[in-house]
């Protein structure tokens, strides 16, 4: 560790940390553009220059590692002064558009002019022009006339997605950042350059003008788009999801997400199952729950119930399956996802299209597609399906269509629904606490960002009701009362708590863990 003095009081950080980083750790904000802990130093925006004690005049922070004995003010009116002349320099050809800018709001401009700007307009010349509204890919807009050329995309493209799309081209004030001659921006992470603009130049396709960014409630969650689990926050407003983008954390995704992980964000929204069905009928939830009820409790002594558990679901969700399953006592518990293999990378990007196989395995339930043909194939009366479309796989669904009774607990209304004879909607990851295991092992908390649409219900508390009204359970109506049951039954969660995970999650050491993955997954960011 190093100590040194930040604005008169004596500090300390790790010897050699970034001076923006070891900073903000100790409570200071050093305004900055262009520097971005996730890509090499630039040192163009000059945003962050501080007094450096020793130092041949001002030092841009973003260059300087903290060292012991560094003096560094950054409060100072030499320091004020710095700043607001940088902001009037980025300033003098930028358009003045933020009531149809959609970074307004998120825009670093806009929040260091309220800090170090306010000052009236001195210049008396026209603003250079440059090209709007550029379409240089499948997902990005350029406005190039917004660009100050912090040059954060180009960093990115030549050093984390390693595509080399984006340049700076001209001299002078004709300098702008564009595509490479005959290329678009077009690779499997193309998304994160609008993330990591600090200004309004590069904006989504996606989310393009489609709701202001103050009005949405942000959510810490996780990806489900692959085994990996990046961790997200979820943009939401009056239960509709607008878009997810990238949390920091570096034992997972770093700072980055995938594209195909980003706009799966739209699962949520489309083709969503709200109420109960019976035979095709819409039944309220009272009916096709007692229904369900005597349905399991009819069949108890039969040994002829299927539980399909599922890597869709939660780790809550499935324990709770498993739970049932045992209480059962001659039911039989398999897992199994029809869902195609994703494209793997050696970025973030996984094979398994799933984002909690691992806490299956934690569970000593492995998804085999043999076994489940084999139970369903069996004497079997009812078949209880959880938040799975195993419909997709021809060979699955032929057999499902044999049984006298298949129960989908499904959130959208597919394959799976269309074949049921009872259908009980279920709550998406947004609409619930819970968490994940990722590839590596690594169990990540989920929060709920708004109520599940119609008679949606999550499946913990459906289980958790179903245990209680069959077996006399107690019923538990919180995550951390489901984590409670873990502790006695799963040693590798013996001394967590779902609040205890933290924001990064937690390692488990498990060998079962360490045996789920997919073939062909990548394994490390």
């Amino acid at each position: 560790m190093a100590t040194f003095t930040l604005d008169g009081k004596t500090v300390s950080a790790p010897d050699g940390m970034n001076l923006i980083e070891a900073a903000a750790a100790n409570g200071v904000d050093i305004p900055h553009y262009c520097y971005h802990p996730g890509l090499s130093v630039a040192g163009n925006c000059r945003m962050c220059l501080c007094e450096v004690e020793g130092a041949r005049g001002p030092q841009i922070a973003c260059s300087q590692v903290v060292r012991d004995g560094l003096v560094v003010k950054t409060d100072t009116a030499l320091v004020e002064k710095m700043r607001k002349g940088v902001q009037e320099f980025l300033l003098l050809n930028h358009p003045i558009d933020c009531p149809i800018c959609d970074q307004a709001g998120e825009c670093r401009l806009q929040d260091y002019y309220m800090s170090y700007g306010q000052y009236d307009n001195r210049s008396d010349v026209t603003k250079v022009q440059k090209q709007k509204a550029l379409d240089i890919g499948p997902l990005v807009v350029l406005d190039q006339e917004r660009c100050i050329l912090c040059t954060r995309c180009v960093r990115f493209t030549s050093e984390v997605s390693q595509s080399h799309e984006l340049i700076v081209s001209g001299r002078g004030d004709t300098s702008v950042i564009e595509t490479f001659p005959g290329m678009q921006l077009d690779n499997p992470y193309s998304g994160n350059v609008v993330d990591i603009c600090p200004v309004g130049a590069l904006t989504s396709k996606d989310f393009r003008f489609k709701m202001r960014v103050w009005f949405m409630k942000s959510v810490k969650s996780v990806c489900t788009g692959c085994a990996r689990g990046c961790n997200i926050f979820l943009d939401e407003k009056d239960a509709v999801v607008y878009r997810y983008r990238p949390r920091t954390n570096l034992a997972v995704n770093r700072y980055w997400i995938c594209d195909d992980g980003r706009l799966s964000y739209r699962r949520i929204n489309d083709n969503r199952l709200t109420s109960a069905r019976l035979r095709g009928a819409a039944v309220s939830f009272r009916d096709v729950y007692d229904h369900l009820v005597g349905l399991l409790r009819a069949e108890r002594a039969h040994g002829s119930v299927v539980l399909v558990a599922s890597p869709h679901s939660s780790l809550e969700d499935n324990f709770l399956l498993r739970r049932l399953d045992r209480r059962h006592g001659r039911s039989m518990l398999r897992a199994w996802d029809a869902s195609a293999p994703a494209t793997a990378d050696n970025l973030l990007r996984c094979a398994d299209p799933t984002p909690n196989r691992a806490g299956l395995s934690l569970l000593d339930v492995e998804p085999s597609r043999a076994s489940l043909l084999a139970a369903l194939a069996g004497p079997v009366q009812v078949a209880v399906l959880m938040q799975n479309n195993l419909a997709q796989d021809p060979e699955i669904a032929e057999r499902l269509r044999q049984l006298p009774v298949v129960v989908y607990l499904g959130s959208h209304d597919d394959e799976t629904a269309a074949l049921a004879q009872v259908v009980i909607p279920v709550a998406t990851h947004a609409e619930k606490f819970g968490s994940f295991v990722n590839v590596d092992g690594r169990v990540q908390r989920f929060y709920q960002a708004f109520e599940a649409p119609g008679d949606a219900i999550s499946e913990s508390t459906l289980l958790a009701s179903l245990l209680h009204d069959l077996y006399q359970e107690s019923r538990v109506d919180d995550v951390e009362e489901v984590w409670a049951l873990m502790r006695q039954e799963v040693p590798e969660l013996a001394t967590l708590s779902w609040y205890g995970l933290g924001d990064e999650g937690v390692l488990l050491e498990s060998t079962r863990v360490a045996s789920s993955a997919m073939p062909n997954v990548a394994s490390g960011v």
